[in-house]
């Protein structure tokens, strides 16, 4: 049975305003929530229909991602996430309106793969932002994501470093989506995340080689290698957005 999910008539973008954001960068703020799950083989195609039986619904305030692990340092094989530029659709989700159709997709979802952990945060920004918005996902693409610890203090220093080489290598990313957020809770020690999108295999080996090339991601790197740890890594692959 569908999630019948209530038009969300109040919307909200929860803006956060970051400094020194060159004009080659589009600030579109969403929200998410993930869960990591371990699927067994025999399972998956069960997960997917299972999904696609939920959130198959015209006009949802918000979209359902699921990604297939291709390398992590985690026990995982997939993860599944909620996003949203309106916070007031992510709330509706977790409020007790939908208590009893929350509990039961879970219940289905708990019998076909173990829940590893939860985690939520925020994209803070996005550049080359789709027409159907940044949390938009492209089925078989690639995502790589480097988690890292940042404190407070050293937020600010982190992110003026980081936008010094958006638009230095603007070149590399035709049609492909760099992102940077925050980690809100669940994930640890893990505060920032950088992500990546890519075509292909080939295509996030090839984009990696480039970019190591360029002068500036060695300054970069040298600029926070006392503010930031690095936290965990990972590259997925996307099997389909609802």
């Amino acid at each position: 049975m569908k999630i019948q999910i209530k038009k969300i008539i109040s919307k909200s973008l929860f803006a956060l305003v970051l400094g020194c954001m060159s004009q080659n960068v589009k600030s579109e703020p969403f929200h998410w929530n993930a869960f990591e799950l371990k699927v067994s083989p025999e399972e998956v195609t069960k997960l997917y229909e299972l999904l696609d039986e939920t959130f198959s619904i015209d006009d949802k305030p918000f979209k359902i991602t699921l990604n297939e692990i291709i390398f992590s340092d985690r026990d995982t094989t997939h993860n599944l996430v909620i996003s949203s530029s309106d916070v007031d659709a992510i709330s509706s989700i977790m409020s007790d309106e939908y208590k009893a159709e929350r509990e039961s997709f879970l219940a289905k979802l708990h019998e076909l793969a173990e829940v590893k952990s939860k985690f939520t945060g925020v994209r803070t920004f996005t550049t080359n932002i789709p027409e159907s918005g940044s949390d938009t996902k492209a089925a078989n693409s690639y995502i790589a994501i480097w988690e890292m610890e940042i404190k407070p203090a050293d937020a600010s220093k982190f992110v003026k470093s980081f936008m010094k080489i958006v638009p230095k290598t603007e070149d590399i990313r035709t049609n492909h989506i760099l992102g940077m957020g925050t980690y809100q809770f669940g994930r640890g020690k893990a505060t920032h995340y950088v992500l990546h999108t890519f075509t292909s295999y080939s295509d996030l080996k090839n984009s990696l080689d480039a970019y190591m090339q360029k002068g500036v991601m060695a300054e970069h790197f040298n600029q926070i290698k006392d503010i930031s740890t690095p936290a965990g890594n990972s590259v997925t692959k996307i099997i389909k957005q609802w």
